[in-house]
């Protein structure tokens, strides 16, 4: 989750520096793959690299491409096949297909005066819009952000219809888009296809066929950043540190709750926001949102049944529970009257079947079962399952 963070990080870097950079992207995986749809990689103009695009097999080569796209100034899509045993030597890599987009990234020069401030971009309430030099700089700024938004890319056209690879759109959530994909037609429809992605749970980046009335189709990657998901941690004991750790690792936004301000430190959970509130005060010191993930640790009933009633009124999409089922229904037991669509999103026993024990194995639990919800998957063994045209389902 953290890697478009990083990667916006150099962007910016390189701006302030003045160095050529490009960026890869994969745009789409047929069959197995290192990485998926979305992974990006920059390379400079000496070919160092950052981030990954797979198991590194294809880093070398397309920072190779990336030279040249520097050089000529214009983006290449390129495909890998990773059977081909006359590029790999060994065959060695996963058995698919990757596409990737190579291009330059240029900068107008913008300076952070020119800014809206976040507070209105975030609410989407700024009276006027800032003037982006191109939807790759607006989609920059997303990034940097951390706000939801799609980013549009012509991958695939028929010539007649003179539209150029690299046309771009970007969709924001809160406010106008920005750019043109150069037809108005082909516009609309990926308005209604980002539109759609933002309003999604799970929404993933991807490369869709667009299918114009005239009967063209056109290839569109659409790249979709999603803010970083919160974890909320309530309880800040011994067995919350590795939790929250684990958590920060990870790119979650992480917060801990605790009425205990010798518990609740930032020496104990160093990089996770503290918040000292009892259970009086969480309707107004809390914030729950559908992307925040919540766990229930405190060791003691009241707070714990609080704090339960509190989730529960949220729109969170995971509610784990420390501790044995018996105690959970204990802690219920005022909540049973309630509707009971309520608990769909109730998970206890918390975390994953994985026979953990130690503080750090119980929170390396947890976290895959709050990633398997995330990514609306089963949290299962791999091996062994069907696979379908070479990728597991």
């Amino acid at each position: 989750m953290g890697d478009n963070k990083v990667i916006v990080g150099a962007i910016e870097d390189a701006r302030k520096a003045g160095k050529q950079i490009a960026l890869a992207t994969v745009v789409r995986v047929t069959g197995s793959a290192y990485r998926r749809e979305g992974a990006k990689m920059l390379v400079d103009e000496h070919k160092n690299t950052l981030g990954e695009i797979s198991g590194g097999c294809l880093e070398e080569d397309v920072a190779e491409v990336a030279k040249k796209v520097m050089e000529d100034g214009c983006p290449v899509l390129k495909r890998y096949d990773m059977d081909e045993e006359l590029v790999w030597g060994l065959g060695l890599g996963c058995p698919g297909i990757v596409e990737v987009y190579i291009e330059p990234v240029t900068f107008s020069g913008m300076t952070e005066t020119d800014q809206v401030s976040d507070e209105k971009m975030n609410k989407g309430t700024g009276s006027k819009q800032k003037r982006f030099s191109s939807p790759l700089e607006a989609w920059i700024t997303c990034l940097k952000r951390e706000q939801m938004g799609v980013l549009s890319t012509i991958l695939k056209a028929p010539p007649e219809l003179g539209l150029s690879l690299g046309s771009r759109l970007f969709i924001p959530e809160h406010g106008d888009p920005i750019g043109s994909l150069g037809h108005d037609e082909l516009n609309r429809k990926v308005l209604e296809l980002a539109g759609e992605k933002i309003k999604s749970l799970h929404p993933k980046s991807e490369t869709c066929s667009c299918h114009l009335s005239t009967g063209e189709t056109i290839d569109i990657f659409l790249d979709v950043n999603v803010p970083p998901a919160e974890i909320i941690i309530f309880g800040a004991g011994h067995d919350a540190i590795p939790l929250s750790s684990f958590s920060i690792q990870l790119g979650f936004k992480t917060t801990v709750v605790d009425p205990r301000p010798a518990y609740a430190t930032h020496e104990r959970f160093p990089g996770a926001n503290i918040i000292l509130a009892d259970s009086g005060s969480l309707q107004e010191r809390v914030n729950i949102s559908s992307r925040t993930y919540v766990v229930i640790m405190n060791h003691h009933l009241e707070r714990d049944r609080a704090c339960l009633s509190f989730a529960l009124n949220s729109t969170a999409p995971y509610i784990g529970v420390l501790g044995p089922n018996s105690r959970c229904m204990r802690l219920m037991e005022v909540s049973q009257k309630e509707d009971i669509d309520r608990f769909v999103r109730l998970y206890n026993p918390i975390g994953l079947d994985i026979g953990a024990e130690s503080s750090e194995e119980v929170a390396i639990s947890i976290l895959a079962e709050i990633l398997a919800v995330r990514n609306n998957r089963s949290g299962g063994f791999l091996r062994g399952r069907l696979k379908v045209h070479g990728v597991a389902n």
